[in-house]
This record gives C-alpha cells, structure tokens and sequence, in this order.
C-alpha cells in the first residue's frame, strides 16, 4: 500500500515523489507522459535548468528517482478520486 499517489509527474510531481521518497514513504506517480509544457522550447525560472527543454529535465528527473526503491513510476491517468 502507498503512503502517497501524485497525480501527475511533471516537474512538481516528480519534486514531490523525489521529497517523500527521500522521507522513505511509499509513493507511486501517475503520469501519461504528456506534461503541459511538452510543446515549449525551453524552461524557465527552475532553478539550475533555466532554458532546457521541458523533456530534457523530465527524463533527467526520471532517472534520479530510480534511485530509491520506495518510488514507482506508472504510465496511467487517473479517473476518479475518492475519500478516504
């Protein structure tokens, strides 16, 4: 069972999954790999990625979250959300 499921896995998602996964919580990110920015040339006012392409630092991101085993990345869309 996760601690967390992020809905989308676009920079503040994966900066979530990349904070909790470090906190040693059971996360599983949701994304369809079409992030909103997919069509911009370049990023701006991230820090330390100023004016690269958005999938340049999606993919870069990716892989650092490899690194902890507590983080699963899902190719899915969320439908619906419930209370718990």
């Amino acid at each position: 069972m996760d601690d967390v499921i992020i809905i989308g896995g676009s920079f503040a998602g994966l900066a979530a999954a990349l904070q909790l996964g470090r906190a040693r919580r059971k996360v599983t990110v949701l994304d369809t790999g079409r992030p909103r920015n997919r069509f911009a040339g370049h990023s701006h006012g991230l820090l330390g990625h100023d004016h690269k392409p958005p999938l340049d630092i999606l993919a870069e991101a990716r892989q650092q979250l490899t690194r902890y085993p507590t983080i699963r990345l899902v190719d899915a869309r969320a439908e619906s959300v419930s209370g718990a």
